[in-house]
């Protein structure tokens, strides 16, 4: 190869790199700028520094932890057993869209004997969520305490949203025993203009002030409904007395 051909080819392999680099600078130019929501400036359409827009709410700089109460387990005569945890978001404007739980099930050593599957559900503005695991089989040793295990929520799971009660109401409710077993029975009425849809409804059940057993269902509701519901109850080891009824989303509506 002649010095005249390599001085040429050195030319356009030069050429060729500053088109390659011009090319490259207006890609880089052209492209849509990532979401930074870590920088500590207000960019990217964001509502204050580093939140709001493409970023978590700015309601999580005020930020209320979630509240867990006392978990309770009912034992009953078929040796099933149930559990309830409830948890609490003192939050006004912040829902949470992915709340991931278990429950940790302990014998009378304080062994950790069960870990219940890990579940998903909704919490939002200013709900107190009851957490039920119902009809477990019977677990071949006396269960001495059981926890309720929050998973940390991802900042992306939060989202902004204003409380909204749930419209439903119930009336015309009446615990009764037939053959044996206890059902409540209640009238359920949505007294809104839109559908309710996948609406879990939890009934718990007291001996004065014990907790003696629960069920769930749930139901949807056009607007405007009247809807009669039966739900049956386990084998108690003690007469109801009174009862509470909760009405919770199973989804979560932006």
């Amino acid at each position: 190869m002649s010095w005249r051909t390599k001085k040429r080819l050195t030319y356009l392999s030069v050429f060729f790199l500053i088109i390659l680099l011009i090319s490259f600078l207006i890609y880089l130019k052209l492209q849509k700028p990532k979401e930074q929501c870590f920088n500590n400036r207000q960019d990217q359409n964001e509502e204050d520094v580093d939140c709001g827009g493409p970023c978590p709410p700015c309601e999580l700089k005020y930020f209320q932890p979630l509240k867990v109460y006392q978990t309770k387990y009912l034992i009953y005569l078929d040796k099933t057993f149930d559990l309830v945890g409830v948890i609490e978001n003192p939050n006004p404007n912040l829902a949470l869209k992915k709340l991931r739980y278990q429950f940790l099930i302990y014998d009378l050593d304080d062994n950790l004997k069960i870990k219940t599957p890990i579940e998903e559900t909704v919490l939002l503005p200013l709900e107190k969520r009851y957490l039920v695991s119902i009809n477990n089989p019977d677990p071949g040793f006396s269960i001495g305490k059981v926890e309720l295990k929050i998973f940390e929520p991802q900042q992306t799971d939060w989202l902004k949203k204003d409380f909204e009660k749930l419209p439903i109401n119930y009336y015309n409710e009446k615990i009764i025993q037939e053959n044996g077993r206890w059902q409540m029975s209640l009238t359920l009425f949505n007294y809104s203009y839109l559908a309710q849809s996948d609406i879990e409804t939890i009934i718990l059940l007291y001996n004065d002030s014990n907790l003696v057993g629960l069920s769930k269902a749930v139901y949807s509701l056009k607007p405007q409904e009247t809807k009669n519901i039966v739900l049956a109850l386990p084998k108690l080891l003690q007469s109801p007395t009174g009862f509470e009824i909760h009405f919770q989303r199973t989804i979560f509506e932006e």
